[in-house]
């Protein structure tokens, strides 16, 4: 069964009961520690906005490059682009000379994005889908899970059926596929399971998962129930 994950949400709750002149003292470590939480709850914001891409955006040339330098969530994807190339170049029995050619067709129809009316969007399902091929493409990849999961296979009763790669990191993603379409969607705080969603000008996907089974909607259709396909 597959566990996608579940951002939590720590609560701690302080009851102490203080002579004055203790009371002060545990006022003042209260404070103190309600500022270290506000900090390392910020963190994370502050390291996704710092987060940098695999090439050095200083030389950044095409606008494709400059647009993943501008955005913290392709600059995550970016990365495990290509960790996981690199990973499949050291694996034995790989045809090197072959994945560095789809790597530069690849390269081409992602730059091909700066020519599209919403070049984020583009270059997100454009990368996220790489990630998805190469995972499926090559074992040494797919059985590697240190950021990338899958893709799962969902099948969907009447309906086109699902497959789902999952991006996790400072900004947690999944890329959804379905028939010839697909979108990338976002993880966000939920009561229970695993929620993505994201909205666009055509309208709001959203992809919800708990255990074995996922809800899924998109733009101009009704809600979809999908049981994970077991390998």
């Amino acid at each position: 069964m597959f566990k996608p994950l579940i951002p939590i949400l720590a609560v701690a709750t302080l009851m102490t009961a203080c002579a004055p002149s203790q009371k002060a003292e545990a006022q003042n470590s209260a404070s103190a520690a309600a500022s270290d939480q506000a900090s390392a709850a910020i963190a994370p914001l502050a390291q996704a906005a710092a987060a940098t891409p695999s090439f050095d955006c200083a030389k950044a040339t095409l606008k494709a490059e400059t647009a993943v330098c501008a955005d913290p969530r392709l600059a995550q994807l970016d990365v495990e682009v290509t960790r996981l190339y690199d990973l499949i170049g050291k694996a034995p029995g790989v045809d090197r000379a072959a994945l560095q050619r789809q790597k530069g067709i690849w390269l081409n129809k992602r730059n091909t994005c700066a020519t599209t009316d919403n070049i984020e969007t583009c270059l997100l399902n454009v990368y996220a889908g790489r990630i998805s091929d190469l995972r499926a493409g090559y074992p040494v990849a797919r059985s590697d899970t240190a950021v990338s999961i899958g893709p799962i296979a969902w099948r969907c009763p009447g309906a086109s059926d699902l497959s789902t790669t999952f991006i996790n990191g400072e900004t947690s993603m999944a890329y959804v596929k379905w028939a010839d379409k697909s979108a990338v969607v976002t993880q966000s705080l939920s009561a229970s399971g695993a929620r993505y969603a994201i909205t666009l000008p055509e309208g709001d996907y959203e992809f919800w998962t708990k255990g074995d089974e996922t809800m899924w909607t998109a733009p101009g259709s009704v809600m979809m129930t999908c049981t994970e396909q077991k390998q």
